[in-house]
């Protein structure tokens, strides 16, 4: 591939460009620029938009023999079979091995379905193995879409910025790269993983930055299996990609332009949500002010210190109601460790700023405005409706431990010693 020219005055030639009185819009102007963007590697986006343009003003004039000549200067130029994919990248997925690729993608896919509803294959690598059969020639990433478990945008941009710590507690989540609605993960290659939030509202699904509620949930969930991946992909692929890049997504457009500004629009409350917190975290350190939670925490175990950490790490305070013995009776419910010893452990794990007992359902209102949660944290499939009181974040289990597993470990072992005694 051919490197830009050393101590070439690109910036120069470019500020030039600017300064003319009349718009760089007729062909020639837009070849001038592209050629110095191109030359000086610079730019890629801006690179795209610019030939989008030049394209069409060739066509309509009848010139596209013309557009197409010079395309082919610039491919013969960077060495490649296209101008440009997201970067000025030298490698990209016509030249990579997609045994190696699939391998790798498949094993962040198991983990980031541990925390979430379901993921799904997303916009140019839906497009690839939908309608070319393959992944993109000219891509140099895999884009998957993760359905959190949220159901309302607020509690989605929480549960979106809550999910970076569990991402990187499962060693996939990489800081490089990664802005407030797109997060970059690991890969063991030449290519990149970019993930994007999804969530369900009304039966409606949003796609950060495409689908905002024009696919219904049964477009996307229960998710099919790509015959060219094996990974999933939405129930109707289709409709997404209709929904992404127009009614022509089946014909094939390098330089398609996705309308951003639309997407910022639509999605402007996750945005400003998302950013608000990121920044409250650039400041303090911390994302939230005070979460609250609650819980029995009998035979207090890793997993439970471990979400309490994750917890602790988000907020300034992290609240917990601990169930009473007497609410736990009146719900069936034994434990090993009365309320006592279970408030002890609480207190004494070194993440909990106040343990308080717990002893009547329904109460989740007053505990909010008593301690000013802006957060309140639930297990996933806990059934709980606080409204607009503070936003509701659903934690998934990714550790291998329970008290319930704990209960039954001790009695499996119970027998093995009785049996043992018996000999």
């Amino acid at each position: 591939m051919h490197e830009p020219v050393e101590d070439f005055p690109y910036k120069l030639y470019l500020d030039e460009l600017r300064a003319m009185e009349r718009p760089y819009k007729s062909p020639s102007d837009l070849e001038a620029r592209i050629m110095l963007l191109v030359g000086s590697r610079s730019r890629p986006k801006r690179v795209r938009l610019l030939m989008q343009t030049l394209r069409d003003q060739r066509h309509a004039s009848g010139e596209l023999h013309r557009f197409e000549a010079f395309e082919a200067i610039l491919t013969n130029h960077l060495g490649t079979d296209f101008v440009i994919g997201h970067d000025f990248a030298p490698e990209t997925f016509s030249s990579m091995d997609h045994d190696l690729v699939r391998s790798n993608v498949g094993r962040v896919i198991e983990e980031l379905q541990k925390v979430s509803r379901g993921v799904f294959l997303n916009s140019g690598t839906l497009l690839g193995v939908i309608r070319d059969g393959k992944l993109l020639d000219h891509d140099d990433d895999i884009d998957i879409g993760i359905c959190l478990h949220a159901t309302t945008e607020e509690n989605a941009a929480a549960e979106w910025v809550a999910l970076r710590r569990l991402l990187s507690d499962l060693g996939v989540f990489k800081e490089e790269g990664t802005s407030p609605l797109i997060y970059k993960l690991k890969s063991e290659g030449g290519y990149q993983i970019d993930l994007f939030p999804c969530w369900v509202q009304e039966g409606r699904v949003c796609v950060f930055p495409h689908t905002y509620g024009q696919l219904a949930e049964r477009d996307i969930f229960p998710t099919g299996i790509c015959e060219v991946t094996g990974f999933p992909v939405p129930a109707r692929p289709e409709k997404m990609l209709a929904v992404n890049y127009g009614e022509n997504w089946k014909t094939p457009d390098p330089y398609f332009r996705f309308d951003w500004r639309s997407a910022r629009a639509n999605f402007r409350t996750m945005r400003h949500e998302t950013e608000s917190m990121f920044a409250r975290e650039a400041e303090t350190g911390k994302a939230f002010g005070t979460i609250l939670t609650y819980g029995t925490f009998d035979l207090f175990h890793v997993g439970h210190l471990r979400t309490l950490r994750r917890l602790s790490d988000l907020c300034d305070r992290l609240i917990v109601g601990c169930t009473t013995d007497d609410y736990n009776a009146a719900r069936g419910k034994r434990t090993i460790n009365g309320y006592a010893e279970r408030a002890e452990m609480l207190n004494a794990c070194g993440y909990v700023s106040d343990v308080f007992p717990l002893a009547k359902p329904g109460r989740e209102g007053k505990h909010i405005r008593r301690y000013k949660a802006d957060l309140m944290a639930v297990g996933c499939g806990t059934d709980i409706s606080i409204g607009s009181a503070c936003r509701l974040l659903y934690l998934p289990r990714i550790d291998d431990v329970s008290t319930a597993v704990l209960k039954a470990r001790i009695i499996e072992r119970q027998a093995v010693i009785s049996d043992l005694a018996a000999e």
